[in-house]
C-alpha cells in the first residue's frame, strides 16, 4: 500500500525563524518561495513517480476483484426469481521437476496483460418451481476480449452484442453483418464484442444450478 511521507521525527526542535524572503504567486492563491521552488519540484517529480507505481501495480488486482464482487456483472432472467454468482480464474503456467510445464487455473487475484481469464457464471433456482425462458448476460469488463468459440452452457443458445448490449445475435451472424461493413476486413469480430448471452433452452429446475462459461484474454 502506498502511504503518504511522514516526520521520522515525533517532536523535532523548532529552530529560529529566518528573515522572510519574497515570494511569488503560482497557480492562483498558492505561494512559492524561492528556496523552496526546486526541493518542490524534486517532491512533485517524486509523487508522481510513487502514483504511476501504484496505478501499474493494482489495476490489473482492481479490475480482478470488481468483476467478481459486482453483483450486478451477470444478469439472468425469467419466469421466477434467480440468483447468480460468477467465479473468475486465470491460467497460471509454470515450470515443474525436469523442465515440466506445469498449467492450472488460479483466482484471478490479479491480471496481466496477456493473461487467459476464465469465467464461470452460476445461475441458481432458489424456488420450488421450475424457471423457464432463462437468459443470462454477462458484460465484458474492459481490457477483457473474449476467446472464439470458448462459450459454453446446458442445452443454451450462445449470443452476443457489439453494441453495448442493445442487440445480439450468433458469432455467424454478426459475421456476415461485419464483412458488409467497412474496415473490417483485418480486424477479428471478438475484438468488439461487449456482452455475452444464454438462453437456455429448456427450463431450470427448482433448487438447480445451470454452469455458463468462457475464456478471455486480458490486454
Amino acid at each position: 500500500m502506498c502511504t503518504p511521507l511522514m516526520s521520522l521525527a515525533s517532536n523535532p526542535p523548532v529552530p529560529q525563524s529566518p528573515p522572510p524572503m519574497p515570494a511569488y504567486p503560482i497557480h492562483g492563491n498558492l505561494v512559492l518561495h524561492p528556496g523552496t521552488e526546486r526541493s518542490g519540484k524534486r517532491l512533485s517529480a517524486f509523487a508522481a513517480l510513487v502514483l504511476l507505481l501504484c496505478i501499474s501495480t493494482w489495476q490489473g488486482r482492481v479490475l480482478a476483484q470488481g468483476v467478481a464482487d459486482n453483483p450486478k456483472v451477470a444478469e439472468a432472467t425469467g419466469s421466477g426469481p434467480l440468483q447468480t454468482a460468477i467465479e473468475v480464474q486465470k491460467l497460471e503456467v509454470s515450470v515443474g521437476p525436469g523442465g515440466q510445464e506445469i498449467r492450472r487455473w488460479v483466482p484471478a487475484e490479479r491480471l496481466n496483460a496477456g493473461d487467459e481469464v476464465h469465467y464461470t457464471v452460476r445461475v441458481h433456482n432458489p424456488g420450488k418451481q421450475a424457471v423457464d425462458k432463462v437468459v443470462v448476460t454477462k458484460r465484458l469488463p474492459f481490457g477483457v476480449h473474449y476467446r472464439r468459440g470458448s462459450a459454453t452452457g446446458p442445452a443454451a443458445d450462445v449470443q452476443f452484442s457489439i453494441d453495448g448490449g442493445e442487440t445480439y445475435a450468433t458469432p455467424e451472424t454478426l459475421a456476415r453483418a461485419a464483412r458488409g461493413a467497412r474496415n473490417s476486413a483485418n480486424k477479428p469480430l471478438e475484438k468488439d464484442y461487449t456482452h455475452v448471452r444464454w438462453v437456455l433452452r429448456k427450463p431450470l429446475g427448482p433448487a438447480s444450478t445451470a454452469l455458463l462459461r468462457f475464456r478471455a484474454t486480458f490486454s
